[in-house]
């Protein structure tokens, strides 16, 4: 049986905070692991200095960002932004995610139990096709805006992919099975942690849809 963890304890950044009112109401038996998802997606990767949160050291200076739109979960659709920090782990690099947000309670109670991710409740805007994106939290926003000369790569390009994630519980892996294209955008991030870590950049993304398994985690 996979680990599971307490909801009112997950680390995470200063931005993942869980209001007192979300935590009270927050569903007791959320789906277990694996999930079995179909979503769309604008990810891109970051340079510079991680965060100070990590719970495995040899941290790589590389981030991935991203917003997702899940259309179908078991626990319904909702919506996604978080960003993770490369680490070192074994043989290949692993991602750790001490943020993410999301606008669903259910999802909350579920990736704090089953994977240990410092799920909190934000708001959000998203046109993810067109490489456009916003979630805000209390003291925190995410914003993503295409470039002036779009700088699509207009092709589709099949994605086959498969990355583990570390985290309190241990390992897990994400398959992603979809079609995407490249493009290229800017992004700004603020709050607490998120200003120093993500700040303001220009990067090529990219924009996906299709599908995705979360595995339960693992030892180490």
């Amino acid at each position: 049986m996979a680990p599971t963890a307490d909801p009112t304890t997950v680390p995470g950044l200063p931005e993942s905070t869980l209001a007192p009112e979300h935590l009270s109401a927050l569903p007791t038996d959320p789906p277990a692991a694996p999930w079995n998802v179909r979503a769309r997606a604008l990810i891109w990767l970051h340079r510079g200095p991680r965060p100070d949160f990590d719970w495995l050291g040899a941290a790589i200076p590389l981030s991935l960002v991203c917003f997702v739109e899940y259309l179908d979960t078991p626990v319904g659709p909702y919506r996604e932004v978080l960003a993770g920090n490369l680490v070192r782990a074994g043989r290949t690099p692993r991602l750790q995610v001490p943020f993410i947000a999301v606008d669903s309670l259910a999802s909350v109670a579920g990736g704090r139990v089953n994977w240990a991710l410092p799920k909190t409740m934000a708001t959000f805007d998203l046109d993810l096709a067109a490489g456009s994106a916003r979630a805000e939290g209390p003291d925190w926003a995410v914003r993503v805006r295409p470039a002036r000369d779009g700088g699509a790569r207009a092709q589709r390009l099949p994605i086959r992919s498969r990355f583990s994630s570390v985290g309190p519980l241990g390992s897990y892996r994400t398959r992603m099975r979809a079609g995407g294209r490249v493009l290229r955008v800017h992004t700004e991030a603020e709050g607490p942690t998120l200003t120093g870590w993500l700040g303001r950049g220009s990067h090529l993304a990219v924009s996906v849809t299709g599908r995705m398994q979360i595995s339960p985690p693992s030892g180490r």
